[in-house]
């Protein structure tokens, strides 16, 4: 097995090893990804269209980035799979601080060719989470209970359809997106339907918006993530990268099992190159275990599962 094989049914969990040529080009499709949808996002002014026009340019994106960098575009996303034992610490941390300083640069293209919007103008800027979004008589627990059931909306369907196995395939960017607009249609005038930190940071640090709501939008994606998380773990169980699955699954020691976490690259041992993953790790051992029970059941043996 040469390189690293993407998992198309599983987009989600799909990520670069860090000694791969491919890894910086991940690193830049999280980075370009938010700092697009960002601007997308935050352009539109058409109440009925914004959700639609939030919703498709995260699918069309999630479908762009997907093969090579998973297509989180969203930190809450990143956070969720990592601790869920899916994502290399590694990546999610560089992830996490490319996400958001897309979602600046796209806060700074708003600034830039949107009329009137300029650097520091306060709430009310395009694309702010701020006073002047959140719905008249909204408390901050309602505003921070809104947007803990969206993100947790928006995260359990990426663990249904984009980590879970079986997966939707190329359905998922679209469902993905989909479910931001079912999210933004209903959420969207209570409070703007943020479901993303790194789109509450980015006009933030640009227009200076938002600053006495801002860690309300940021706690409650985190919390969606970890519920999620949660509940995809005791439904389906942790991860591969997880150390407590993969000192089961694959015999490592902690100390292994915890490097393997944190880089994402399996012990030597266990792999033909450099470039490989855990998924690739996983599908040698799914052939293996095929061609050891062809052998013992006295069935020919493919080329492909020797």
């Amino acid at each position: 097995m040469g390189g690293h094989a993407v998992d198309s049914d599983t987009v989600f969990s799909n990520y670069q090893a860090v000694t791969s040529k491919t890894f910086v080009v991940s690193l830049m499709c999280e980075f370009i990804g938010v700092m697009v949808f960002t601007f997308l996002g935050s352009t539109v002014s058409d109440k009925v269209f914004g959700p639609w026009v939030n919703g498709l340019a995260l699918a069309i994106w999630i479908y762009t980035a997907a093969n090579i960098s998973g297509g989180h575009l969203n930190p809450a996303v990143t956070f969720s799979t990592l601790i869920c034992g899916f994502y290399p610490l590694i990546h999610s941390i560089l992830y996490i601080f490319l996400q958001i300083v897309g979602a600046i640069f796209g806060a700074l293209l708003v600034a830039a060719l949107i009329p009137d919007a300029h650097v520091s103008m306060g709430d009310g800027a395009p694309g702010c989470f701020d006073n002047t979004v959140i719905g008249k008589g909204l408390t901050h627990s309602q505003l921070f209970g809104w947007e803990v059931v969206m993100t947790f909306t928006l995260i359990s369907v990426v663990y249904a359809c984009g980590v879970a196995k079986p997966g939707h395939g190329s359905f998922t960017p679209l469902v993905v997106g989909l479910s931001l607009v079912a999210c933004a249609g209903t959420g969207g005038k209570w409070t703007g339907a943020a479901l993303n930190p790194a789109r509450v940071i980015g006009p933030l640090a640009v227009f200076k918006c938002g600053n006495n709501v801002a860690y309300i939008y940021i706690l409650a994606h985190l919390l969606a993530a970890v519920l999620a998380c949660s509940i995809f773990a005791f439904v389906s169980g942790w991860g591969p990268l997880s150390p407590f699955q993969s000192m089961q699954q694959l015999g490592l020691s902690w100390n292994e099992a915890v490097l393997m976490w944190i880089t994402g690259s399996p012990p030597k041992r266990f792999q033909d190159n450099d470039e490989q993953n855990i998924t690739d790790v996983l599908a040698k051992q799914a052939k293996q275990q095929e061609r050891e029970e062809a052998e013992e059941d006295g069935l020919p043996v493919h080329k492909d599962q020797a």
